[in-house]
């Protein structure tokens, strides 16, 4: 399993999908590694998404999110979810 850096932002108004800046490299094996990595890098990876938009947006918070979450992630809200019966 692959797993993601995903940077949140503060909501600027309500109804509106929450801001997030999806790193697509490095990605990594474990969440171990990726918070490990995030520990040390937090600031360089707050700076690269900030600047994705303009640093207009305030950043919330840094998630290690793996390839299946990040799928269900992108699924429109008015879009059924396939489950496994």
């Amino acid at each position: 399993m692959k797993f993601f850096i995903v940077v949140s932002f503060v909501m600027t108004s309500l109804g509106v999908d929450r801001p997030m800046y999806v790193f697509r490299k490095p990605t990594f094996d474990s969440m171990n590694d990726c918070k490990a990595y995030v520990s040390v890098k937090y600031m360089d990876i707050y700076k690269v998404a900030s600047s994705s938009y303009n640093f207009k947006l305030k950043p919330e918070a840094i998630w290690c999110i793996d390839n299946d979450k990040m799928k269900e992630m992108f699924i429109p809200d008015d879009e059924p979810k396939k489950q496994n019966i």
